[in-house]
C-alpha cells in the first residue's frame, strides 16, 4: 500500500473516531464545550489533510 493511501486511511479513521466521540448515541460522557470546540478544530484539520492526500493520489 502506498504511503499516501495509508496516510489517507489513517486520517479517515481519525475522523471517524472523532465523530463517534461527538455522537449522542455512542458517547460515554458528555463533552465539555471546550472539548467539543477542540475536537471540531481537530476534525477540520484532519479533513483538510485528508483532502490534500486525495489530491496527491490524483496526481
Amino acid at each position: 500500500m502506498s504511503d499516501a493511501v495509508k496516510q489517507l486511511e489513517e486520517q479517515l479513521e481519525a475522523l471517524k473516531q472523532g465523530l463517534v466521540k461527538m455522537s449522542p448515541r455512542d458517547r460515554v460522557r458528555a463533552l465539555s464545550t471546550h472539548e467539543t470546540d477542540d475536537l471540531i478544530l481537530e476534525l477540520q484539520d484532519l479533513a483538510e489533510d485528508a483532502l490534500k492526500s486525495v489530491s496527491r493520489l490524483k496526481s
